[in-house]
Parts: structure tokens; sequence; C-alpha cells
């Protein structure tokens, strides 16, 4: 099945990452589900990432402009050597998502914690974080 995911947090105007489209294999029937599949998703992308560390790393003109339209403009690459546990991953987004730290939407309606829903052909998901993080920089 083919859906797109975006990510909002509150207070932004626009989305942080654009429309992504993504094939959920096989029937989802609750939130939790679909949050572990787009976690563990994500977490082997992330380690399938070579470890960057060039000598003199530019960014094109193209790579800035997109970097602009998704509101952050950077590199792309982690150096981190350690690859990032799928599992404590995975409990980590499902703690944050019954304790309300983010929402989940389907089209426009809300799926809560715990309650049955399905997913059809063309939905959009998306994911509103709701807590503000604090940094050095307010």
């Amino acid at each position: 099945m083919d859906i797109f995911v975006r990510v909002k947090a509150a207070g932004k105007r626009r989305d942080m990452l654009e429309k992504q489209a993504w094939t959920i294999p096989g029937a989802t029937d609750s939130p939790e589900k679909l949050i572990e599949h787009l976690v563990r998703e994500n977490v082997r992308a992330y380690n399938a990432k070579a470890v960057d560390a060039p000598l003199f790393h530019y960014l094109s003109r193209q790579e800035m402009e997109d970097g602009e339209h998704t509101g952050k403009i950077g590199f792309g690459s982690h150096v981190n050597e350690k690859d990032q546990d799928e599992e404590k991953a995975v409990q980590n987004a499902l703690q944050s998502f019954a304790d309300g730290i983010y929402r989940v939407l389907v089209n426009e309606d809300e799926a809560l914690p715990g309650a049955p829903f399905t997913l059809k052909d063309g939905d959009t998901v998306t994911f509103i974080r709701l807590v503000m993080l604090a940094g050095r920089r307010f």
C-alpha cells in the first residue's frame, strides 16, 4: 500500500519534511504498527548511510536551494560511527506517542494510541511534534 508521510512541528508554518511517498507492506490496523514500521525503516536507512568525513565538503547551489525549500540547509551526513539500535528507537517512538509528545493524523482524522484505524492507498499521514525542544537559541 502506498501512503504519503509528512512531519510538522507546532508553531511552524511549513512542513519540516516534504510529503514523502512510503510503501507499507500489508495492512496496518493501529498507529503503533505504522510508527514501528516507519521507525525501523528510518533507522535502517540511517545505519546504511556511509560515515561522511571528506577533506573539503561543500554544498552545491542546488543543495542549498533544496534546503531552503525544506527549512534546513545542512550536509545531510552523520559522523557517528555507531549504528543506532532499532529496538530502542521503536520503543522510544511508541512511548513518545503514548505520552503525547507527538500526534498522528491520517488525512484530517487523529489516530489515537491503542485505537484501531485503517489506511487506504494514497492516504496522507501527518506527524505533529507538540513539545517544544529547548536549545541554546530561543
